[in-house]
């Protein structure tokens, strides 16, 4: 151990006589300063989803669930102004191959906008101006009417009449639909885009059809434009508290969130279906086919006394 000789006037730190100043957070101005900087998100919170379960452990469910996507129900909550810092481009490699997270990072203020939103589902509402809580699962569209976050994607499809689901909402098409017999279709003449973002074949127009030679419909190519969104991946910094000074008394108070996002990573994972939601599955009911042979075996005798047989093993 060395010891060194102590040079100049020595000043503790903390001492009884001389305090430091106690400072705070501007909580209020921690929140000016991310929304000054974002764009407006709308926040949608997920649940696991109870429908068609006779149990919670349940691997099979009693109907078709229509509303679910990734196994939850999703409620909006309400709009907030975030600021999104960064986006990776790390790869990792696993047992099942490479994965790309596509992580960014999230800076949020302590609560919802106070604007009257108009985006609810099922007419539910939404915590106008309340305080923000998320979980992990949750999802984040950008809202902001401004902000361009349509990105492109290009998928093989099979030919349904009625409606076709894509796996993404599709907001426009970027080139006609093509299918395996090299035709093209007309948008508003063979074929529709809904308000849900799927493809609707119009009765009277052309279609891809059915394949004699497979008796499944035919597939079909398209390249279309949707709404990029991201899943609320882990909350590094869910509990952030600390002391403010208020009305002359030092209080706890807690911080906005820090939250990791990422880009969608699931493609289609809803069932599809009427968009409300139905008891009865449109897959037939599974049932126990009558075997097409019956085998009725014959009446004989087997013999197994050693005097039923002669020398040569033939049976007398």
């Amino acid at each position: 151990m060395s010891v060194r000789i102590p040079v100049g006037e020595q000043l503790q730190a903390i001492n009884p006589w001389c305090p430091l100043v106690q400072t705070s957070f501007s909580l209020v101005a921690d929140d000016a300063f991310v929304t000054g900087q974002g764009i407006d998100y709308t926040h949608w919170k997920a649940m696991p989803s109870p429908i068609g379960l006779k149990d919670r452990g349940d691997y099979r469910r009693d109907g078709l669930d229509v509303l679910t996507s990734n196994g939850m129900l999703y409620v909006c909550a309400g709009v907030f102004t975030g600021c999104e810092t960064d986006n990776s481009r790390e790869k990792r490699r696993g047992g099942g191959g490479t994965e790309d997270p596509s992580e960014s990072r999230l800076i949020l203020p302590r609560f919802y906008n106070k604007t009257i939103s108009t985006i609810a589902l099922n007419s539910a509402p939404v915590d106008d101006g309340k305080r923000i809580y998320l979980a992990p699962g949750d999802r984040i569209y950008v809202s902001d009417p401004v902000a361009n976050v349509k990105v492109s994607n290009y998928q093989k499809m099979t030919y349904e009449a009625g409606l076709n689901v894509p796996m993404f909402p599709i907001i426009c098409l970027e080139i006609p639909i093509i299918d395996s017999r090299n035709i093209s279709y007309v948008e508003g003449l063979d074929y529709s885009i809904t308000s849900d973002g799927n493809i609707s074949w119009l009765p009277g127009g052309s279609s891809p059809g059915i394949d004699p030679e497979t008796g499944l419909g035919r597939v079909y190519s398209v390249r279309y434009l949707y709404n990029a969104f991201h899943y609320i991946v882990s909350l590094p910094k869910e509990v952030r508290m600390t002391n403010v000074t208020e009305g002359g008394a030092r209080v706890p108070e807690r911080m906005a969130y820090y939250a990791v996002i990422q880009r969608e990573y699931i493609y289609h994972s809803q069932n599809r279906g009427d968009p409300k939601n139905k008891s009865n599955s449109k897959t037939p009911q599974r049932a126990v086919q009558e075997p097409l042979q019956t085998i009725t075996p014959k009446p004989g005798v087997i013999s197994v006394d050693m005097v039923s047989f002669t020398e040569d093993g033939s049976q007398n």
